[in-house]
């Protein structure tokens, strides 16, 4: 693959096709500054485009060829444009115009670009924009679009002319609609901006995933560089539902698979498009939240109850003041009689004094990281408030540098607020964000972000090939696998007679939990039997289960969790932990991510899905599942369900491990 950077910041771009029809698009590049030249044969100009015959008569070979030929010609346009020295391409066309031959077509653009080692934009797109600089783009884009660092993609060529209608909202890098992808694809681009010096965080709206690995590896190499990527993925059905034999496998599908991949690589993992935009606009901007102790002031108690109810559903709920801090506001401003957080500025005293004021107070006091000022922003509200409103944002800028924290204006409107104020928040590069739900989820994804380690343990491990066979496993096979991995199991025996159940029942010592030996006991009736104390209970209850026994010495009633593996068919072994028990049947409640993994970075998982960890062994099992997984590639799915956790450590008591091929026994 060529480098894309001349694809996406071309010095020259050669127009074939120019023609009056796409006068647009032409005034758009020639606006842009980038050198430019028009290719058809039937002109000598085009507006202000001067047009050559042919590619290979320009004066130079340029950067990028932009085609806007139809479907029927733009082979041909593209295969001249190769045979003359170019690499790189931007292919509007070839959508629904092209009917049913638009697949073909794109297909055999992408073979010609691949072997020549080239790429392409589209087929299928509005193009290429950098604000401030070149741009391939369908259409006249509004000249608002402000230069930054946000580099975006997007696949649907709509939601990519959303992004330049924002009004300057974000500093962009540069704007890639990439449509079908035929030849260049999303795991490319987010590889470029990896290493693009000009990039410093990424958006992405995506309807799919070509090539899982790859983009696996490009999220690596972001996490890396430590730019946070934010994704917004759409289509997010479950994937054709299949017979599963694991409580992991059959509760995660690709759908999940995909989420468990941006988790493990530490991407921000955002619903609608308003969230993707509030949360880029924080990112826009050059000082970002690294902490999420918060503080707000407002306008009225409902708009502060307001914001704290989303601070809480997002995960950044505001704390009291501390009574230091609220003996200051009451001092300068005794009509504050109960200052609270968020807190009430109106009618307390003069907007334009008690708003600015009471933000100082309280950015000088030392206890917050995220300093809000939210009001009423509106374009059709009584102009009387513009003047307090104004020294507000100029005052939460200066705080933020003076004081090394996050500030920013929220307007309780979703709407854009009056031209003046998006102006100056730009001015003071000072983020306001529109709607206090999706403000304070984005707050929360950008103060929470950290660059995700991405040095996994090793792929090694012990062999347990003599243990596999096509299938599920038996209880106890599953966790002589587990063993050899290091995960920590109660003791047990196999029995085939009543009177070899007693005997272990003594040997490992009462009580003892007698089992249907297999994977049977997980789906029959009274398979487990708990809570056996004596030989004689022993030798009853394997002859009324059937004399084949799984015995095993049980363990104290403590808290639980499970641990699991399955194996998507995109995106490999995802891993799986969260409380155990029946509660494993709560999606919601299972925290994900995808191996290898290290033992740090299974910590913070095991955290993060509010299990308590004594001595690291549901951790450990983590790690311990991810190294199983890639190094014995045939194993579909495993459970260790439950651990049960206890003060020095935990034990797991339970275990399935399914194997490809043949068959897989009775469901769980």
């Amino acid at each position: 693959m060529t480098s894309l950077d001349g694809l996406l910041f071309p010095r020259s771009i050669a127009i074939v096709g120019a023609s009056p029809r796409r006068l647009e698009s032409i005034e758009t590049t020639v606006r842009s500054g980038v050198t430019a030249w028009g290719v058809n044969p039937g002109r000598d100009a085009v507006g202000d485009l001067r047009c050559y015959p042919s590619v290979a008569a320009l004066p130079e070979v340029p950067d990028v060829a932009f085609v806007l030929v139809g479907h029927e010609r733009v082979e041909a346009a593209v295969a001249d444009a190769l045979d003359a020295g170019v690499t790189k391409f931007v292919v509007p066309g070839v959508g629904a115009e092209a009917g049913e031959a638009g697949h073909t077509v794109a297909a055999r653009l992408a073979a010609l670009v691949r072997d020549a080692g080239g790429a392409m934009v589209g087929p299928n797109c509005m193009g290429v924009y950098v604000p401030g600089g070149p741009a391939a783009w369908i259409g006249s884009p509004q000249q608002a679009t402000a230069p930054g660092h946000v580099s975006v993609l997007c696949q649907s060529g709509s939601i990519a002319d959303a992004f330049l209608s924002l009004g300057g909202r974000i500093g962009l890098r540069c704007l890639v609609s990439s449509g079908g992808e035929a030849a260049t694809d999303a795991a490319d681009y987010l590889d470029f901006f990896a290493s693009d010096d000009g990039t410093r965080a990424v958006g992405m709206f995506l309807e799919t995933v070509r090539r899982p690995g790859a983009f696996a590896a490009a999220l690596a190499r972001c996490a890396e560089a430590r730019k946070p990527v934010v994704c917004l993925k759409v289509g997010r059905s479950d994937a054709a539902a299949h017979a599963a034999l694991s409580h992991t496998g059959a509760l995660v599908g690709s759908v999940e698979a995909f989420q468990a991949m941006l988790h493990r690589y530490g991407a921000i993992q955002v619903d609608d498009f308003h969230e993707l935009v509030e949360t880029l606009e924080i990112l826009g901007r050059a000082r970002w939240p690294h902490g999420t102790r918060i503080a707000a002031i407002s306008e009225s108690g409902g708009e502060c109850a307001l914001l704290a109810d989303q601070a809480e559903d997002a995960g950044i709920p505001f704390a009291p003041l501390s009574s230091d801090l609220a003996a200051a506001l009451q001092a300068e401003f005794p009509n504050y009689l109960r200052p609270g957080n968020p807190l009430d500025a109106w009618a307390v005293a003069d907007e334009a004094v008690v708003f600015p004021r009471s933000l100082e107070l309280m950015a000088a006091s030392g206890e917050f990281d995220v300093l809000l000022a939210l009001a009423d922003l509106s374009q059709f509200r009584d102009t009387g408030n513009d003047d307090w409103c104004e020294l507000t944002l100029r005052a939460l800028a200066r705080l933020a540098v003076e004081h090394d924290l996050f500030a920013a204006g929220v307007s309780v409107h979703s709407a854009d607020p009056p031209r003046m104020f998006q102006e100056l928040a730009r001015e003071l590069d000072l983020p306001l964000l529109r709607g206090p739900r999706d403000a304070l989820r984005a707050l929360a994804h950008v103060a929470r972000w950290r660059p995700a380690r991405v040095d996994g343990a090793p792929a090694s491990g012990p062999d347990v090939r003599d243990l596999l066979r096509p299938g599920a496993l038996p209880e106890h096979e599953s966790a002589l696998v587990l063993e050899r991995y290091g995960v920590p199991f109660a003791p047990r025996r196999r029995a085939t007679t009543p009177e070899e159940a007693a005997t272990a029942a003594v040997e490992l010592g009462f009580p003892v939990v007698i089992k249907v030996d297999g994977v049977a006991h997980k789906a029959r009736e009274g398979g487990v039997v708990l809570g056996i104390s004596t030989a004689i209970e022993a030798a009853d209850e394997a002859r009324r289960l059937g004399d084949a026994v799984l015995v095993a010495r049980q363990v104290d009633v403590g808290a639980e969790a499970i641990c699991g593996m399955t194996r998507d068919p995109h995106y490999g072994p995802v891993l799986a932990v969260g409380p155990g028990g029946v509660a494993v049947e709560e999606l919601d409640r299972l925290t994900l991510t995808v191996a290898p993994l290290d033992l740090e970075t299974a910590r913070e998982l095991v955290a993060e899905a509010d299990v308590d960890d004594p001595g690291d062994v549901v951790a450990s099992t983590l790690v311990a599942l991810g190294r199983l997984a890639l190094a014995h590639p045939e194993i579909e799915s495993v459970d260790v369900n439950p651990l049960v956790l206890g003060r020095d450590g935990a034990v797991a008591v339970d275990a399935l491990v399914v194997v490809s091929g043949g068959d897989a026994g009775p469901p769980v």
